[in-house]
């Protein structure tokens, strides 16, 4: 059985951050209910014990995220260590990350994330430059306290990823970015594309997308101060992986997630990142108040899969909608059966496509990066 992976939103939407191109602020305010609320320690043992249950033994990876999920405060999830080995009888592996701004954690978080093995994924876009669209309720800079959080984390030997959005600022200033984070010593990077409100056009779409078009002028020069296209995507690719392999070739490596994941493809292997095999897998996305949702990109109404309070997952599993959202990410497109590169890129994840199509940046990095992640273990 493959692993059961959860991602939990113990703080619902809530955030103490304001960061303009919060993917999932757009999605809650779609909602009937944009909060579900903080999360109880009674729902979070429901979910534990339906969750082993159903893995019977197999692995069972955990994430938490938000909003801001330390939001949910120390007591949950202290509370939460105390209570999964109680409800973990088979002794499954379990796997716990968390993703979190940062600007909350102190040592005394340390001291939680250290005694339960947590990797921290910590969001951070590079320097004060290129951090700039990561602000706070107040709309001040929130750079300082991140990159204090990252240094707390490194001293204290927390494992954590450093989690970038690529917007235009890191894209023109991507070997800033970059070096930045090798001055640091920050060894593990994702970088992620920056993500349009559902309902929003692609950067080249034309004017008459809209019905008004003073609306639409508007909108456009606002979303295209930090979202990305086609060309952004290219650049950044070729620029990044450039100064990746030069570290790879001096044996500075630093782990780029995505180049990571092209390697394995490029010898035939699995991707472990989502999105990078072609289709979707079966995510269970689990709101503060139980209900959820099959993909982090998908948690709106229409949906929704009901609430674990009321079900388990055998029956989600099972779910017309959750069986619908996988067969709609199987179809392979004509462009895709005849593109030498197809097996590498797959068509990516089915939402990033809404916002970003990637087929020209690939047909274009390919054929120089294929060499070398052939030769690359």
């Amino acid at each position: 059985m493959p692993p059961v992976s959860l991602m939990i939103k113990p703080a619902s939407s809530n955030c103490n951050l304001r960061c303009k191109y919060c993917f999932y602020h757009d999605l809650a305010s779609c909602r009937e209910m944009p909060s579900h609320g903080m999360m109880s320690l009674d729902t979070l043992e429901n979910i534990l014990k339906k969750a082993f249950d159903f893995a019977d033994g197999s692995m069972v990876v955990i994430n938490f995220q938000g909003g801001e999920p330390l939001l949910a405060g120390k007591d949950f999830f202290r509370g939460f260590s105390e209570m999964l080995p109680r409800l973990n009888p088979k002794r499954s592996a379990v796997h716990v990350g968390i993703q979190t701004n940062g600007t909350l954690i102190d040592e005394e978080w340390c001291d939680i994330f250290l005694k339960n093995r947590y990797l921290v994924g910590l969001s951070l876009d590079g320097d004060a430059v290129t951090n700039i669209l990561r602000i706070d309720a107040k709309g001040e800079d929130t750079f300082e306290k991140a990159y204090s959080a990252a240094k707390l984390l490194q001293s204290k030997k927390v494992d954590f990823n450093i989690l970038t959005v690529i917007t235009k600022p890191v894209v023109d200033n991507i070997s800033r970015v970059y070096s930045f984070f090798r001055k640091n010593k920050f060894k593990y990077l994702q970088f992620i594309p920056c993500l349009k409100p559902l309902g929003l056009p692609k950067a080249d779409t034309p004017e008459s997308f809209y019905e008004n078009g003073d609306e639409a002028e508007h909108m456009i020069e606002a979303e295209q101060d930090f979202h990305i296209n086609s060309d952004d995507y290219e650049i950044f690719l070729k620029k990044a992986f450039s100064l990746y392999t030069r570290d790879y070739i001096d044996g500075r490596y630093t782990s780029i997630r995505l180049f990571d994941n092209f390697v394995r493809l490029a010898h035939s292997q699995r991707a472990e990142q989502c999105g990078m095999n072609g289709h979707c897998t079966h995510q269970y996305v689990i709101e503060a108040d139980g209900e959820v949702y099959p993909c982090d990109f998908y948690c709106t109404d229409e949906y929704s899969l009901g609430n674990i309070l009321d079900t388990d997952f055998a029956k989600l599993e099972r779910h017309p909608k959750a069986i619908k959202f996988i067969e709609e990410s199987l179809g392979i497109e004509d462009k895709c059966k005849e593109c030498n590169y197809y097996r590498l890129c797959k068509n990516g994840c089915k939402r990033e496509r809404i916002d970003l199509d990637k087929c020209t940046a690939y047909k274009n990095f390919f054929p120089y990066a294929l060499p070398h992640l052939k030769r690359m273990h």
